[in-house]
Protein backbone atom coordinates (compact mmCIF):
# COMPACT_ATOMS: atom_id res chain seq x y z
CA UNK A 1 0.00 0.00 0.00
CA UNK A 2 1.53 3.32 -0.99
CA UNK A 3 1.63 6.27 1.45
CA UNK A 4 0.81 9.74 0.65
CA UNK A 5 3.60 12.33 1.17
CA UNK A 6 2.49 15.43 1.10
CA UNK A 7 4.47 18.69 1.38
CA UNK A 8 4.88 22.17 0.98
CA UNK A 9 7.68 23.95 -1.09
CA UNK A 10 8.69 27.52 -1.88
CA UNK A 11 10.47 29.22 -4.84
CA UNK A 12 11.44 32.67 -3.95
CA UNK A 13 11.74 34.97 -6.91
CA UNK A 14 13.11 38.67 -6.35
CA UNK A 15 11.38 39.82 -3.43
CA UNK A 16 8.31 37.45 -3.81
CA UNK A 17 7.29 34.05 -2.16
CA UNK A 18 5.49 31.40 -3.71
CA UNK A 19 4.38 28.49 -1.87
CA UNK A 20 2.51 25.71 -3.78
CA UNK A 21 2.00 21.82 -2.06
CA UNK A 22 2.47 18.75 -3.92
CA UNK A 23 2.10 15.29 -3.25
CA UNK A 24 3.07 11.96 -4.41
CA UNK A 25 2.12 8.38 -3.60
CA UNK A 26 5.36 6.59 -5.19
CA UNK A 27 8.06 9.23 -3.90
CA UNK A 28 8.68 9.55 -8.20
CA UNK A 29 6.19 11.35 -9.31
CA UNK A 30 4.18 13.95 -7.68
CA UNK A 31 0.90 16.22 -8.14
CA UNK A 32 -0.24 19.89 -7.43
CA UNK A 33 -2.52 19.31 -4.44
CA UNK A 34 -4.94 22.11 -5.79
CA UNK A 35 -5.65 20.29 -8.65
CA UNK A 36 -4.17 16.87 -8.73
CA UNK A 37 -2.44 17.47 -12.03
CA UNK A 38 1.75 15.91 -12.57
CA UNK A 39 3.77 19.10 -11.28
CA UNK A 40 5.43 20.90 -14.83
CA UNK A 41 9.62 19.31 -14.87
CA UNK A 42 10.28 23.13 -15.02
CA UNK A 43 8.21 23.84 -11.85
CA UNK A 44 9.57 21.05 -9.55
CA UNK A 45 13.24 22.19 -10.22
CA UNK A 46 12.34 25.81 -9.35
CA UNK A 47 10.55 24.87 -6.08
CA UNK A 48 12.61 21.85 -5.50
CA UNK A 49 10.40 18.96 -5.83
CA UNK A 50 12.78 16.18 -5.82
CA UNK A 51 11.36 13.89 -9.04
CA UNK A 52 12.06 11.51 -11.11
CA UNK A 53 12.61 13.33 -13.98
CA UNK A 54 11.44 10.17 -16.76
CA UNK A 55 8.59 9.36 -14.02
CA UNK A 56 7.33 12.67 -13.85
CA UNK A 57 7.75 12.98 -17.76
CA UNK A 58 5.53 10.21 -18.35
CA UNK A 59 3.04 10.98 -16.17
CA UNK A 60 2.80 14.42 -17.90
CA UNK A 61 2.29 12.57 -20.94
CA UNK A 62 -0.40 10.28 -19.74
CA UNK A 63 -2.67 13.33 -18.43
CA UNK A 64 -2.39 15.35 -21.30
CA UNK A 65 -3.29 12.11 -23.52
CA UNK A 66 -6.06 11.59 -21.22
CA UNK A 67 -7.28 15.27 -20.99
CA UNK A 68 -6.98 15.23 -25.01
CA UNK A 69 -8.73 12.56 -25.97
CA UNK A 70 -11.85 13.73 -23.14
CA UNK A 71 -11.50 17.03 -25.13
CA UNK A 72 -11.91 15.95 -28.41
CA UNK A 73 -14.95 13.42 -27.18
CA UNK A 74 -16.48 16.41 -25.58
CA UNK A 75 -16.35 18.52 -29.32
CA UNK A 76 -19.43 19.02 -30.81
CA UNK A 77 -19.58 17.94 -34.85
CA UNK A 78 -19.91 21.20 -35.88
CA UNK A 79 -19.55 24.33 -34.06
CA UNK A 80 -23.00 26.44 -32.77
CA UNK A 81 -24.35 29.59 -34.93
CA UNK A 82 -22.43 32.26 -32.58
CA UNK A 83 -19.38 30.28 -33.01
CA UNK A 84 -19.35 30.10 -37.05
CA UNK A 85 -20.60 33.59 -36.78
CA UNK A 86 -17.30 34.46 -34.74
CA UNK A 87 -15.26 32.77 -36.78
CA UNK A 88 -16.42 34.50 -40.11
CA UNK A 89 -15.55 37.96 -38.60
CA UNK A 90 -12.50 36.95 -37.83
CA UNK A 91 -11.32 34.91 -41.28
CA UNK A 92 -13.91 35.74 -43.26
CA UNK A 93 -16.48 34.10 -45.39
CA UNK A 94 -15.73 31.03 -47.44
CA UNK A 95 -12.42 30.22 -45.16
CA UNK A 96 -11.15 27.10 -44.37
CA UNK A 97 -10.59 26.68 -40.65
CA UNK A 98 -8.94 23.55 -38.70
CA UNK A 99 -9.39 22.77 -34.81
CA UNK A 100 -5.88 22.35 -34.29
CA UNK A 101 -6.45 20.20 -31.54
CA UNK A 102 -9.02 17.83 -33.00
CA UNK A 103 -8.26 17.71 -36.63
CA UNK A 104 -11.68 18.89 -37.57
CA UNK A 105 -12.40 21.54 -40.74
CA UNK A 106 -15.32 23.64 -41.14
CA UNK A 107 -15.86 26.09 -43.64
CA UNK A 108 -17.14 29.90 -42.73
Amino acid sequence: MAIRITREFIKIDGRTTFRSTAYTDDGKVWLWESNDRPCPIDACREYGIPINPAAQKAAIDAHLDAFLTAYRAAQPATPSPEEQYEMRAAFGPGKQIVDVITGRKWTT
